[in-house]
């Protein structure tokens, strides 16, 4: 073959060839990371709802499902009237928009002291205005007395590492080394009681309380006993440790409070809920 045939030829089939030398194999191409999008709930008490995620994150895909702790809705009651519920622990905001959609006539407070998970759930708030007229949110830690404390957190939303911020000084349900590698730092947040809020806030009766806040319900509840004591909510609590189960039942049995296993996280961390045998 001449060389005037053989020229066109090789101009036209090596450059692909010298490319394919060099392009990645699909399997070999950098996948990029996940980053939260904006999208719709597609099952439970939030469905329809709209929410910024991580989806590629486990929690974060059982929300979008409409899974996420799905063991707890069936266990709280109907609400008569206008009663408020009251979400310590928001963290972005899942459970209190929840509140907001299964209770169409109740405020729904929602407490939050991580300013990283604070900004997440303004966010998916103001995604949800049908729902969000009725919630506000506080930037403050519930505990037994008013003052200031340190709070140990992660400043990352999305590697789900937020979830596990907690105030100085109690025990929380993991081992030291896990919060330190997660990138935990320490800040001041303000701390109130519950019944000093409640009622500065003119909030009426509580029906419900959800409480999660990695080893502090007890002092939620120290906080809270005006509020027990008057409205007899229903309280939702996730519980961290065997100590806390024993704190919890030492301020709720006399104030003639049941408790109830939900769900069991793992050995010595469950969910229960603690219905009030009366209510005034």
């Amino acid at each position: 073959m001449s060389a005037s045939r053989i020229r066109p030829i090789v101009k036209a089939v090596l450059p692909p060839v010298i490319a394919g030398l060099f392009r990645k194999k699909p399997q070999e191409r950098r996948i990029s990371p996940a980053s939260p999008m904006i999208t719709r709930v597609e099952a439970g008490p939030l469905q329809g709802a709209r929410m910024l995620l991580d989806v590629s994150r486990p929690a974060f895909e059982e929300m979008r499902r409409g899974a996420y702790d799905s063991f707890v809705w069936s266990t709280l009651p109907t609400l008569d009237g206008d009663r408020a519920v009251v979400d310590v622990g928001a963290h972005i905001g899942y459970t209190t928009l929840a509140f907001a959609a299964l209770y169409p006539r109740s405020r729904v407070i929602a407490f939050e002291p991580n300013p990283i998970n604070l900004e997440r759930l303004k966010e998916n708030v103001d995604l949800n205005p049908r729902l969000g007229q009725r919630i506000t949110v506080q930037q403050v830690a519930l505990g037994d007395q008013k003052g200031e404390a340190l709070f140990h957190s992660s400043t990352n939303v999305d590697d789900e590492t937020s979830s596990g911020g907690h105030l100085d000084g109690i025990t929380p349900p993991l081992d030291p080394q896990v919060y330190t590698k997660a990138g935990f730092r320490s800040f001041t947040v303000p701390v109130r009681r519950l019944d000093e809020m409640a009622q500065e806030g003119g909030w009426g009766p509580i029906g419900i309380m959800k409480i999660d806040v990695e080893g502090a319900e007890h002092l939620v509840l120290a906080g809270s006993s005006e509020v027990l004591q008057r409205s007899r909510p229903v309280l939702s609590i996730e519980v961290h440790s065997v100590t806390c189960m024993l704190a919890l039942a030492n301020i709720l049995q006399p104030l003639d409070y049941e408790l109830r296993a939900v769900h069991e996280h793992r050995p010595s961390r469950a969910h229960v809920v603690a219905i009030p045998r009366s209510r005034s």
